[in-house]
């Protein structure tokens, strides 16, 4: 319903039946003044013909007036319609009155009504707003824990991944060494082998030969030596050196070592230190690759 008449609606109806009761009153006088008028019927009168005989000898006698008529009778005088009721004003300011009361009882309850339906409203929405503030902290919540599995799952996979890679890096470091291994056997025993073959070749005079002029090139190498501080006792390396005639070093390449970086880098610095290397005895002795073994504690 529309406010303003919500809250006028006594008043409204108050002068309707007001407007109502001064249209009646007016239709009630407009039909009395055209209503059809009641006519009172007039008296009959009554009188004796004579025979016929006593008209025919009444005929010679002279013929009596004819009576006079009557006169008509009086028409009745229509009654006045009744003055139209007037409202009394006491009763119509304590029918306004009541109508204000009311009017104000019922803006009253109005009010309240409204009053309450806003408080309502507003219980409502600040149920909503908790229960929307309570779904957000149970899906941040989720979104969380969610997070927190997937982070852990992630790290899980990580660690199983690095640890594989550990494992295969050190079975592959393992399989090196023995790999390794196997070739510094078997370079020395090739070593050896070729040795063994060059003294039978060279026979025991040439043989001898051999193993001075090597001799001697170690030990020029290792007078060039400079010990670096990391150099443990023991050191034994393999070492392969390119020459060209005249004893002049080209190139140097040391294989098996039980020494650190530092020591093979000395071992590099002494043979080139060393150039040019001593010749051999014998010219046929010379060789331009030369495979020594590097043992300054021999």
């Amino acid at each position: 319903m529309n406010p303003f008449l919500r809250e006028h609606v006594r008043p409204l109806i108050g002068s309707a039946l007001l407007h109502v009761a001064v249209a009646v009153g007016a239709i009630a006088a407009a039909w009395y003044s055209v209503a059809p008028k009641v006519v009172q019927p007039a008296a009959i009168e009554a009188y004796l013909a004579p025979s016929p005989r006593a008209r025919a000898g009444a005929v010679q006698e002279a013929a009596p007036a004819p009576a006079p008529a009557p006169d008509p009778a009086p028409q009745p005088v229509p009654a006045e319609p009744p003055a139209p009721a007037v409202p009394d004003p006491a009763v119509l300011a304590r029918e306004r009155r009541a109508a204000e009361v009311a009017d104000a009882k019922a803006a009253k309850i109005a009010d309240a009504r409204r009053l309450e339906k806003a408080a309502e409203v507003r219980a409502a929405d600040a149920l909503k707003r908790k229960a929307a503030e309570q779904d957000a902290r149970r899906k941040a919540d989720a979104e969380a824990k969610h997070r927190t599995e997937l982070e852990a799952k992630a790290a899980a996979k990580r660690k199983a991944v690095e640890e594989a890679h550990v494992r295969d890096a050190l079975a592959k470091e393992k399989e090196r060494m023995a790999t390794e291994a196997r070739k510094r056997e078997v370079g020395e025993a090739d070593l050896a082998r070729q040795l063994a073959d060059e003294q039978r070749r060279l026979g025991p005079e040439n043989a001898g030969l051999q193993a001075r002029y090597v001799a001697d090139i170690r030990a020029k190498i290792e007078r060039a030596w400079n010990r670096p501080p990391t150099a443990k006792a023991g050191i034994r390396c393999i070492v392969d050196v390119s020459q060209v005639p005249g004893g002049t070093v080209t190139d140097v390449k040391v294989g098996e070592c039980n020494g650190d970086a530092a020591v093979v880098d000395s071992i590099k610095s002494a043979v080139f230190h060393a150039s040019p290397l001593p010749m051999p005895p014998d010219p046929a002795l010379f060789e331009r690759k030369l495979h020594l073994v590097f043992n300054p504690d021999g």
